[in-house]
C-alpha cells in the first residue's frame, strides 16, 4: 500500500495539513462524505484492522474534525493531547504494515508545519523493524536529526556529474555529434541542476532555437544562444513566450493553487471546456501541469512548485485579487455542503482579494476547526491574521462583531494553554469585555461576561462571581441565547455551590442541562458536569440521591468511553466519598482520576485528584504519606494561580492538628475564615469553624467557651444553608462538649432534632456516630 502526502507553500500555518490530506486517502474519505459517513468509515476501517485501535477512534476523530457532542479531548493538556494524537496515527500505520507492506511518502518537508514535523519524528523512531518504508524530499535548508539512525539512508540530490549530465540531455536532446556544444553549454550554465536543465531545454524549443523534426536540430548559432543565469528566468521567460490565452490561463491556475478540479477552472476562467481543453492540452505538451487521476472528475497538477511561484508572481497584484475572489466563489458555489473541509482556502483566498467580511467569516470557522482539534498554535495564527484584516472592514460594528468572534476563540485558547486565571487568559477576558460594551452591551457583552464569571469563581471570588452569573442568565434569556443560557447557568451553578447556595446550585444545573439539550458548546470548555450536583445534594441531606447520581454518571462516563466525562466523575465520586467518611472507596476512585489525569493531560483535575486521594490516605491513617500529597496538590494549585479551597486548609490542618503542630493548624483555619469573608465562599465555612472548635478542644482544654462558639457559629451557618450534614456533624460535636460540661438535656435535645431529620444513609458513619451518641446521652 502506497500512502502520500504533499505539502504547499502556505502550508506551514496550517497544522498537519499533508497528514490529514494522507488520512481521508487512508479512510476513503470523499469530499462529497457528510460528517456521519464519514465517521463511520474511519470507524469500520480501524475496527476491522484491530479492535484494540478503539482508543485510538477520539484522537483520529479530534484530527479529522469528526468529533460529537462533548469533546473530552478539548479539555487535555495540549501536549498531551498531542502526543496521544500522534501515536494514535502511529498505531494505525505499524498495524496496517502487519497486513501489507506499506510506503509512506511525505514531498517537501521544507514547507511541513511543525505537528506533522513531529509526528514524522515520532514514526521514523518507530518503523526500524516494521515493514514500512518512509520516503522524504526536501530542499537543503530542512534540518532534520534522523541521520544517526542507522535505518535511516540519505540520497543527495546534488547537481548532475558531467556525464549524468550528458545522459539525461542524451535523453532530451538526442545523440547527434553536432549538438555536443549544446550540452556542454548548457550543463556548464545549469550546473547540473536537473529541472533547470530541463527547462532549458524546453525554453530553447519553445523560442525556435531549436527545432524537433524527428530528430532534434539546433537552428540558431550557439553564440546567439541565451540560456537565463536562474531556472526562475527560464520558467519565467517561457510564461512570456505562451500565446496570451495559454499564459492568462497559466496564472489563473496558479492563483487558484497546486491542485486544480477542471470544474473550478472553468469558474474562475469563465470558459467552457472545449474552450479551455486546447489550452489544457498545450500546458501539459509544455510540461507547466500534468494530468492527474481523480474520482470526480478531471484534476490538473503544476509539474514543480516553481512553475507555479513564477507564474503566480508574474501577475500584477490588481489582477491576482479578482482572480482570488473568482476562486474562492467558485469554491463556494461548487462545493456548498463542504466549506468546512475548505474553510482554510477559502479564508485565503478572500484575504488577498481583500475581501474582508468573508475573508473573517473564514477566518472565524478556521479557528474554531483548529482549536476543536487540538491545534493550538494554528488557532492562535488564524486568529493573528484575522484581526490583521479587520480595519479593512468599512463599518465600525462590523470591525467589533468580526473582532468579539475572534477574541472568544483566542479566549478559548488561553483558557487550555495558559489556565482559567492565567495573565494571557485575563487579557483576552478584558477585551472581550470591552467589546461587548463598545457593541452596546446586551448579547454582545455574553461572551466576555460569562468568562470573567469563570475567573472569579477560579480567583475564589465566588460572591462576587454569582453576582454576574445571574445577570448574565437574565441577559441570555432575553436574547434567547441557549448556547450561552447553558453556560452561564453552569457557571452559576459552581459559584452558587462556592457560596454555600446548595438549592440554588442544584437549580442553575438542572438548568443547564436544560439549556444545553441540542447545542453544541464545543468552545465554551465549560460543558455541564452533572455530578458535581451530587456535593451539594449530599449537604442537603439527600444522602441517596446524591450516591444514585454518582453511581448512575460513573456507569455512563465509562458505557461512552468519554474519558474527560470520566475524569470529572471520579473526582465528584472521591469528592463524594470523602464527605461521606468512605475512605476506601474515596481512595479508589481518587487513584483512578489521578492516573486518567497523568494519562490524558486533565491537568485541571490534577491537583483536585491528588487532594481525595492524600486526604483518603490520612483517613486509612498512612498520615505521612498522605500529609505529602496534601501538601503537593497544594503547590499545584498554587502554581496555577488558584486560592487553596477551604476543604484542602481544614483537612491538612486536622492532619497537622494529629501530627502535635497544633498552633499550625489553628492558624491555618483561622486564615480560612478569613478568606471567606474577602472571598465569599462559604460551602466550607460551617466545617471549618467545627474543625477548629474540635483542636481547641484537644489542644486548648480550657478554651471550652471559645470552642462552643465555633460549634455554635457553624450550627448558624450551616442552617442558613440548609446543610443538613454541616448541621448532623456539628451537632455530634456540640453535643459531645455539653455533654461533658453537664448539659446532656440540652445535647439530646439538639441532637435528636437533626438525627430524626434523616430517613436514609443510616449506615454512613457520621449517622452511626450520631446514633451512638443519642443512645448514650438517652442512658446517661
Amino acid at each position: 500500500m502506497t500512502l502520500e502526502a504533499f505539502s504547499v507553500s502556505h502550508g506551514k500555518a496550517s497544522a498537519y495539513l499533508p497528514v490529514l490530506e494522507l488520512l481521508r486517502d487512508y479512510f476513503h474519505i470523499a469530499a462529497t462524505d457528510d460528517s456521519r459517513t464519514r465517521r463511520e468509515k474511519v470507524t469500520g476501517r480501524v475496527l476491522a484492522l484491530d479492535r484494540s485501535l478503539e482508543d485510538a477512534l477520539p484522537y483520529l476523530f479530534g484530527l479529522l474534525g469528526l468529533s460529537e457532542g462533548d469533546d473530552s479531548l478539548a479539555q487535555m493538556d495540549p501536549q498531551v493531547r498531542r502526543r496521544h494524537t500522534q501515536e494514535a496515527i502511529k498505531r494505525l500505520l505499524l498495524r496496517e504494515s502487519l497486513n501489507q507492506p506499506l510506503m509512506v511518502i511525505f514531498e517537501d518537508l521544507h514547507w511541513i508545519d511543525g505537528e506533522t514535523q513531529s509526528l514524522l519524528n515520532l514514526l521514523v523512531d518507530s518503523i526500524a523493524t516494521a515493514r514500512i518504508l518512509l520516503l522524504v524530499n526536501y530542499r537543503p535548508e530542512y534540518r532534520h536529526e534522523w541521520g544517526n539512525r542507522t535505518h535511516y539512508s540519505q540520497l543527495r540530490l546534488d547537481p548532475l556529474g558531467y556525464e549524468s549530465a550528458e545522459a539525461m540531455l542524451a535523453s532530451l536532446l538526442g545523440e547527434a555529434p553536432e549538438l555536443a556544444p549544446l550540452k556542454r553549454l548548457i550543463v556548464e550554465r545549469t550546473e547540473g541542476n536537473p529541472f533547470f536543465m530541463e527547462e532549458a531545454v524546453q525554453a530553447l524549443l519553445d523560442e525556435g532555437a531549436l527545432a524537433r523534426n524527428g530528430a532534434i536540430k539546433l537552428m540558431r548559432p550557439l553564440a546567439e544562444l541565451k540560456i537565463p543565469p536562474t531556472v526562475q528566468a527560464v520558467l519565467a521567460a517561457r510564461i512570456d513566450r505562451l500565446p496570451v490565452a495559454d499564459k492568462e490561463l497559466l496564472q489563473t491556475l496558479a492563483v487558484i493553487g497546486k491542485d486544480l478540479a477542471s470544474s473550478v477552472i472553468e469558474a474562475v476562467a469563465g470558459q467552457s471546456e472545449a474552450r479551455l481543453e486546447p489550452m489544457l492540452t498545450d500546458l501539459q505538451l509544455g510540461e507547466f501541469i500534468y494530468e492527474q487521476p481523480s474520482l470526480g472528475g478531471t484534476e490538473y497538477t503544476f509539474k514543480h512548485a516553481l512553475t507555479q511561484e513564477v507564474a503566480y508572481n508574474s501577475l500584477l497584484a490588481e489582477r491576482r485579487r479578482p482572480l482570488h475572489e473568482r476562486t474562492a466563489r467558485a469554491i463556494e458555489t461548487l462545493y456548498p455542503h463542504q466549506l468546512e473541509d475548505r474553510c482554510s482556502s477559502l479564508f485565503r483566498h478572500y484575504s488577498l482579494a481583500h475581501q474582508p467580511v468573508k475573508a473573517l467569516r473564514y477566518a472565524q470557522m478556521t479557528a474554531e476547526q483548529a482549536l476543536n482539534r487540538g491545534a493550538y498554535s494554528e488557532a492562535v495564527s488564524t486568529v493573528e491574521n484575522g484581526l490583521l484584516l479587520i480595519n479593512e472592514l468599512t463599518q465600525e460594528r462590523e470591525r467589533l462583531n468580526a473582532e468579539l468572534a475572534l477574541r472568544c476563540i483566542e479566549n478559548a485558547v488561553a483558557f487550555i494553554l495558559y489556565g482559567a486565571i492565567s495573565p494571557e487568559r485575563e487579557r483576552a477576558v478584558r477585551r472581550l469585555c470591552e467589546l461587548g460594551e463598545n457593541l452596546g452591551g446586551g448579547e454582545h457583552s455574553l461572551p466576555g461576561l460569562i468568562a470573567l464569571c469563570n475567573i472569579l469563581y477560579n480567583r475564589g471570588e465566588s460572591a462576587r462571581g454569582l453576582e454576574l452569573a445571574r445577570r448574565c442568565i437574565a441577559l441570555a434569556e432575553e436574547t434567547a441565547h441557549a448556547d450561552l443560557l447553558a453556560v452561564a447557568h453552569e457557571q452559576a451553578k459552581l459559584l452558587a455551590w462556592a457560596c454555600g447556595n446548595l438549592k440554588e446550585a442544584i437549580s442553575h444545573g438542572q438548568s443547564a442541562r436544560d439549556a444545553s439539550r441540542g447545542v453544541a458548546l464545543a468552545s465554551s470548555g465549560m460543558q455541564p458536569a452533572a455530578t458535581s450536583e451530587a456535593l451539594p445534594l449530599q449537604l442537603l441531606g439527600r444522602v441517596g440521591e446524591a450516591a444514585n447520581l454518582v453511581e448512575q454518571r460513573l456507569r455512563r462516563a465509562r458505557e461512552s468511553g468519554h474519558l474527560f466525562s470520566l475524569g470529572v466523575a471520579l473526582i465528584h465520586a472521591a469528592a463524594l466519598c470523602l464527605l461521606r467518611r468512605q475512605s476506601e472507596a474515596a481512595l479508589s476512585h481518587a487513584h483512578g482520576a489521578m492516573v486518567l489525569s497523568e494519562e490524558n493531560g486533565f491537568a485541571g483535575w490534577r491537583a483536585m485528584a491528588q487532594f481525595f486521594h492524600g486526604a483518603a490516605l490520612t483517613e486509612l491513617g498512612q498520615l505521612d504519606r498522605g500529609v505529602a500529597e496534601l501538601q503537593g496538590s497544594m503547590a499545584l494549585m498554587e502554581a496555577r494561580g488558584r486560592p487553596v479551597l477551604q476543604a484542602c486548609i481544614g483537612h491538612l490542618a486536622r492532619c497537622y492538628s494529629m501530627m502535635g503542630r497544633s498552633d499550625e493548624a489553628v492558624s491555618m483555619l483561622d486564615d480560612a475564615l478569613a478568606q471567606v469573608e474577602r472571598s465569599g465562599d462559604r460551602v466550607w465555612q460551617a466545617e471549618t469553624l467545627r474543625i477548629k472548635g474540635e483542636m481547641l478542644l484537644v489542644h486548648r482544654p480550657t478554651w471550652i467557651a471559645d470552642a462552643e462558639a465555633c460549634f455554635r457559629a457553624a450550627l448558624d451557618v450551616a442552617r442558613t444553608q440548609e446543610a443538613r450534614w454541616w448541621e448532623l456533624r456539628t451537632s455530634v460535636s456540640l453535643a459531645r462538649l455539653l455533654r461533658d460540661t453537664a448539659r446532656r438535656d440540652e445535647a439530646h435535645t439538639m441532637l435528636a432534632g437533626i438525627y430524626n431529620w434523616f430517613t436514609e444513609g443510616f449506615d454512613l458513619p457520621d449517622l452511626k456516630e450520631a446514633k451512638a451518641l443519642l443512645e448514650q446521652l438517652s442512658t446517661g
